[in-house]
């Protein structure tokens, strides 16, 4: 069982025995809470959803014998060369600045993921790409199930 299906089997195990002890009718949410300001906020949101209909594009691809095609965008809208496109918009001040240490590592690591993929994908090999892809999707569900806006 890898690292991270652990976590967020913890975390939805943590969640359940609270929500059980709360009020067995509302499930208690407890991811830590990041605070963010509106502007930081609403950029990494429109990131996520931006990754998530990237990912679906670069599922398409695969599916469709296109890897170079899907390393293309897997790289572009996911991977490295991604990564710091608010700095000029936000002074320096993107919304990594203000996640917690861990959560952050957590994003640094989609990222270098994506990039990974991007470069298995482009070997041509789609059962070595659609593995690399575990560790992008990986990434997503442990800061999802470890961390929420707020």
């Amino acid at each position: 069982m890898n690292l991270i299906r652990i976590f967020v089997l913890g975390a939805l195990a943590v969640s359940s025995l609270t929500a059980v002890a709360a009020d067995p009718a509302i499930p208690k949410d407890t991811r830590q809470a990041v605070s963010m300001p509106p502007l930081q906020r609403a950029l990494i949101r429109e990131d996520m959803l931006h990754h998530l209909v990237a990912f679906n594009e670069v599922l398409g691809l695969l599916n469709a014998g296109k890897l170079k095609e899907a390393a293309e965008v897997a790289e572009r809208d996911m991977g490295v060369s991604s990564m710091g496109k608010h700095a000029a918009h936000t002074q320096g001040m993107g919304p990594g600045r203000f996640m917690p240490n861990e959560m952050r590592a957590v994003g640094i690591g989609m990222h270098k993921a994506a990039s990974e993929f991007a470069e298995v994908a482009k070997k041509g090999d789609r059962e070595a790409a659609y593995k690399a892809l575990e560790s992008v999707t990986g990434a997503c569900v442990a800061c999802h199930a470890g961390y929420r806006l707020k």
